[in-house]
């Protein structure tokens, strides 16, 4: 790749729709010249299921290992097929602050999510998508679970400096 003008972050849960917001990030930075990075958080209350301080902090260590692991056995492949570099990092936190954090640190152009299936009995969630999309100024693409771009076809983005956009597809 030639100059890089433009920069997309992946947000991601390493649940099923991570794949299809990875494969198609890797397919808009093909078409407008951009470098990928790849972003996921995790909340310490999945993490650490006890009061001993030494028992979390193995528990940490190990999910630490886990998370690694699984982002490079997801990206790898990607990275060996398609001759894309992905940068790739994760945080264990409050999610929504390590997002902005992760985001103001990045600076991406372009943020790339996952759509969850609904639930039917969802009262409380986290809403990351509402928030990504009140705290980012520029383009969101939401992917759905089972969704690939096809640049064969007539496909149109635009990218306004001005105000936020969402894409969903």
């Amino acid at each position: 790749m030639g100059n890089i003008k433009y920069k997309i972050l992946v947000l991601a849960d390493l649940k099923e729709t991570t794949n299809y917001a990875l494969r198609n990030a890797v397919k808009v930075s093909k078409v407008i010249n951009a470098e990928i990075e790849f972003f996921h958080v995790k909340k310490p209350t999945d993490i650490v299921n006890t009061d001993s301080q030494l028992s979390a902090m193995r528990s940490i260590n190990k999910e630490y290992v886990v998370t690694e692991k699984k982002i490079n056995n997801l990206i790898a492949p990607i990275i060996e097929n398609e001759g894309i570099i992905i940068q790739s990092s994760f945080a264990f936190g409050n999610i929504k602050n390590e997002i902005e954090n992760h985001i103001n640190s990045c600076k991406p152009d372009v943020i790339i999510l996952g759509r969850r299936k609904i639930k039917v009995l969802s009262f409380v969630g986290d809403k990351i998508i509402d928030f990504v999309l009140k705290s980012h100024k520029k383009t969101v693409i939401i992917v759905s679970n089972g969704t690939d771009f096809d640049f064969e076809k007539e496909f149109s983005l635009d990218f306004l400096k001005q105000e936020s956009q969402v894409i969903q597809a």
